[in-house]
């Protein structure tokens, strides 16, 4: 071996002891930092969060102060909630220290441990808190700038988009949501305060809203009556209006409102004068009376209008719009009883047939007993009633009768009279002595012919 090759021999051994002591150093730290972290950790936690709060490195003792002690944002940037703070004692973090202790110790993820708050407290929270909270908040707004999302406007059938302005209002649904959410979880609710962000022009709140609006304005609903159908298409009828901060539409409805009203004028008969045909001649009946329907304006204004910005319009029917009784009758029909005051005549039609003319006695024409004039409808139907009341003098009255149909809540009703002269019937001159308090007297003989021919809610018309 040359000389040269001996020296390098000789530095080759030398480097590989320094590199085997080396090594042996190494282990010995690792070994050391091993079981000197194993040590550390009989005591401590390992890496973890209890409830959100960083306990790394502490002592149960140590990690109990920190959970109980009060965090406060320095900066104010977070509410605190007063009396919302859940005290641990330390054999709660005891369990939590062992738990996250039988874990392997070379682990270095970061454990999230759950101290339990209780229903108790949770409840309190939510009943108690939760209100003095959200009333803190409405507090700070009402000295803060509120923010306006961009509006969406719709002026004489176009769309057009207005921008908003960023406010230093607080977003109360956010924070309240966090609350909620801590009040869970948390061992003191402590909420960021968040600001209301201003939806832009071309963000996708302002842009949905306003496709959805376009998408309403396409419906068409269909209004259904007794004898034709009306369809309203929304482009023509909502021509003004706005989408609402929620999204909601809000629009002036009155066009919808005035094409109703003029609608109801034209074909409610409830209250209104008419006019019947008798003998070849038209009869007026003066206004008043309780038969006939009318539309409730109102309700179908709403129907309609509220319809047609629907995600889903659907058709309307007049009838579940409409109050009384006759509907989709002009007048009385063709089945009805008239009666003349002046001649004291009584007239049964069924569909438009004469069945029979018969001599009443009525009340008196005017005053206290007069039988009142009108559109009127036979409430109900029934046998064997005795009628009772006062007489002019004052005292009581009970007249057993075979048949009484009632066309008024007072009183006033068609029914037989077997007290009453065979005379008087279609007698007027014999109306002062023998009227009555107002009823339709009817000959014992002809009502059951009556009963025969009526029936409940049919109209009967009285006139002079």
């Amino acid at each position: 071996m040359s000389r040269k090759e001996k020296f390098s021999q000789q530095k080759k051994i030398k480097r590989n002891r320094k590199l085997r002591r080396f090594s042996a150093v190494i282990v010995l730290l690792l070994a050391g930092g091993f079981i000197g972290s194993h040590v550390y950790f009989q005591n401590h936690f390992k890496w973890t969060k209890i409830n959100d709060v960083n306990v790394s490195g502490l002592t149960v003792a140590q990690a109990t102060k920190k959970l109980n002690k009060s965090r406060i944002d320095e900066s104010g940037n977070y509410l605190v909630v007063k009396d919302s703070r859940i005290k641990l004692n330390s054999d709660d973090v005891k369990q939590l220290f062992k738990h996250r202790s039988s874990m392997s110790m070379l682990t270095s993820k970061q454990m999230s441990a759950q101290a339990e708050v209780s229903n108790k407290a949770y409840h309190y929270r939510i009943k108690t808190l939760l209100p003095k909270f959200e009333n803190r908040v409405d507090q700070m707004n009402m000295t803060r700038k509120p923010t306006i999302d961009s509006t969406i406007n719709l002026s004489n059938g176009k769309v057009t988009v207005k921008k908003g302005t960023q406010g230093t209002e607080l977003d109360k649904a956010s924070m309240v949501k966090d609350f909620k959410k801590q009040a869970k979880d948390n061992l003191l609710i402590s909420v960021k305060m968040k600001k209301q962000v201003a939806a832009a022009p071309n963000s996708a709140t302002i842009k949905n809203r306003q496709q959805a609006l376009q998408k309403r304005l396409d419906n068409k609903v269909t209004l259904k009556t007794y004898n034709k159908s009306f369809t309203f298409a929304a482009k023509k009828w909502l021509t003004n209006g706005e989408v609402t901060a929620n999204g909601r539409y809000k629009f002036d409805t009155s066009k919808v409102t005035h094409w109703v009203s003029k609608f109801a004028n034209k074909v409610d008969t409830l209250g209104k004068s008419l006019t019947i045909s008798k003998s070849g001649k038209k009869i007026t009946i003066p206004s008043g009376g309780t038969y006939g329907w009318k539309v409730n304006r109102q309700s179908l204004s709403n129907a309609i209008a509220k319809n047609l910005t629907q995600k889903n319009p659907q058709n309307v029917n007049l009838k579940n719009y409409v109050s009384g009784t006759g509907y989709g009758i002009n007048g009385v029909g063709k089945t009805y009883v008239a009666v003349d005051l002046t001649n004291l005549q009584e007239y049964i039609y069924k569909n438009g047939h004469l069945k029979a003319k018969i001599p009443v006695m009525s009340g008196t024409l005017t005053g206290g007993n007069a039988t009142p004039t009108g559109t009127y409808f036979i409430m109900y139907k029934q046998r064997h009633a005795t009628l009772r009341g006062k007489n002019s003098d004052g005292s009581k009255y009970a007249s057993p009768v075979g048949y009484w149909e009632p066309v008024t809540l007072s009183g006033v009703g068609l029914h037989d009279s077997p007290w009453q002269p065979a005379s008087v019937y279609g007698n007027p001159s014999a109306r002062a002595q023998y009227h009555s308090h107002g009823c339709l007297n009817n000959p014992p003989s002809q009502m059951p012919k009556v009963w025969k021919y009526t029936h409940t809610n049919e109209p009967v018309v009285i006139y002079k």
